[in-house]
């Protein structure tokens, strides 16, 4: 079993400073629905606080490597 490490700061209203073993992130937006940026890309999260249902959503498409054809 691993162990983990999180921890969230409130900076003001609607923005989180998140910090982890593998990094940090943003959050920004109320609670329900927020924006998260960072390391692994841009999310939209949408929950219904209380009862565990929640959504996310990639918002930046994740960079392709270039496709080599050869004839």
């Amino acid at each position: 079993m691993g162990l983990r490490f999180r921890k969230s700061f409130k900076l003001a209203p609607g923005v989180r400073l998140n910090v982890s073993g593998s990094g940090m992130s943003w959050s920004l937006g109320p609670r329900g629905a927020s924006v998260s940026i960072g390391k692994r890309g841009t999310y939209f999260n949408a929950n219904i606080p209380g009862t565990g249902l929640s959504s996310r959503t990639r918002l930046d498409a994740p960079t392709a490597a270039p496709v080599v054809r050869l004839n």
